[in-house]
C-alpha cells in the first residue's frame, strides 16, 4: 500500500506532519511514502526515507502533479484548502482522507473531526484513525548538521536564538520588547530570519553578543544553527517546531494568535497574551480593535523570567 501525505502550507506546518511519515513508517515498514509540500520540502525533510514531491500550487504545476501521484493507494491531507481537495479527487487516489472543516469535504473518502483544542501533532495524527492505526509516534523529528555552526563562528550550546518575525505581522511582539531581552541577556544572541525581514531586523538593537544571521541562511543552515542553540524564542512561528524537532526546547510570546489553537512547544513553556482582544485568528491578518495593544504584550520581565529557567 502507498501513503500520500499532502501539507502545501508553511514551513512549521510540515514540521508538524512529521509525526504522520514517522507514524505510517511505524506500522507499515515497507510501505512506500510520498509529501507533496512546497519546494523547500526538499532541504527540510532531508534525510526521511519519502518521495518528495515539491509543490509550487500553479495551474500547471496542478495537472503535473496530479501525473505524479496517481500512483498512490492512500492520501492524508492535514491540508484544508479547495485546491487540495480537488487535486486528490482528479488524482483518482482510492481513499482520500481529510479534515471535516476542509473546503470541499464531500471529495474526500473519509474525513475526521477538526478540533482546535488539540495540539496539531495530535490533530494530525487522527487522521490515520480511519486506517486503524493504533501505534503512534507523536514526536516531530528533522535532521541538522549541527556543524554549520562553525560557518558561523559559533560555539555548540553557547548561544540562544531569537526569532522577532512572521509571515503574518500581528504574530510579532514589538521590536523594543525584543531590544530589551537582548538588553538585559548576558549570552550570545544569534538573530534569524528571511530575506523579507532584512528592513525590519534594521531596528534591532545592535551589540557586540548579538550575531544577525537575518536573510543569511539556507533552511539547512537554518537547521543547523538552531540545533546548536541552547534555547530558541520566537513568536508563533516555525523556529519554535524547528527547535522542538531538533531536541532543542523554546518558547512561543503569543501576540494576536493563542495556544488554544494547538501549535505550542512540546518542548519549552509559552506565555499566551493578556490583552483582552487576544487571540484574533490561528493566522489574523487584521487587527480586529485597530490598537495593535497584543504587540506589546507580554512584558519582555516577563519573558525573561521564563528564559532564565531555561538557562
Amino acid at each position: 500500500m502507498n501513503f500520500l501525505i499532502w501539507q502545501t502550507a508553511y514551513l512549521g506546518d510540515v514540521v508538524l506532519a512529521t509525526p504522520l511519515i514517522r507514524t505510517l513508517r511505524e506500522n507499515f515498514p515497507t510501505a512506500k511514502i510520498g509529501f507533496v509540500g512546497r519546494p523547500f520540502i526538499t532541504e527540510l525533510l532531508r534525510g526521511y526515507d519519502v518521495e518528495l514531491i515539491p509543490f509550487n500550487k500553479g495551474l500547471r504545476e496542478s495537472f503535473e502533479v496530479i501525473k505524479k501521484i496517481r500512483n498512490y493507494d492512500v492520501a492524508i491531507s492535514p491540508h484544508r484548502s479547495m485546491r487540495t481537495a480537488l487535486i486528490l479527487y482528479f488524482a483518482k487516489i482510492k481513499r482520500r482522507i481529510g479534515f471535516d472543516k476542509s473546503e470541499l469535504p464531500f471529495l474526500y473518502t473519509d474525513f475526521v473531526k477538526h478540533r482546535w483544542e488539540l495540539h496539531e501533532v495530535d490533530r494530525n495524527l487522527s487522521l490515520l484513525k480511519p486506517l486503524g492505526i493504533k501505534k503512534f509516534v507523536r514526536e516531530t523529528k528533522l535532521f541538522a548538521d549541527e556543524e554549520v555552526i562553525e560557518k558561523f563562528g559559533l560555539k555548540y550550546k553557547d548561544y540562544v536564538v531569537f526569532s522577532p518575525f512572521s509571515n503574518f505581522s500581528l504574530k510579532e511582539w514589538s521590536l523594543e520588547n525584543w531590544n530589551e531581552l537582548i538588553r538585559r541577556l548576558d549570552i550570545p544572541i544569534v538573530i534569524t530570519g528571511t530575506k523579507e525581514d532584512l528592513r525590519k531586523a534594521e531596528g534591532l538593537r545592535k551589540d557586540k553578543k548579538v550575531i544577525n544571521l537575518v536573510g543569511k541562511t539556507s533552511i539547512g543552515e537554518l537547521l543547523g544553527v538552531i540545533k546548536g542553540a541552547r534555547l530558541v524564542v520566537a513568536n508563533d512561528s516555525s523556529p519554535i517546531h524547528i527547535a522542538n524537532a531538533l531536541g532543542v526546547p523554546a518558547i512561543t510570546l503569543y501576540t494576536a494568535t493563542s495556544s488554544k489553537y494547538g501549535f505550542y512547544p512540546l518542548i519549552g513553556a509559552y506565555l499566551d497574551n493578556p490583552a483582552p482582544c487576544s487571540p484574533c485568528s490561528p493566522n489574523p491578518k487584521k487587527c480586529k480593535t485597530g490598537t495593535k495593544e497584543c504587540l506589546r504584550l507580554p512584558a519582555p520581565k516577563e519573558v525573561l523570567g521564563l528564559i532564565q529557567n531555561f538557562l
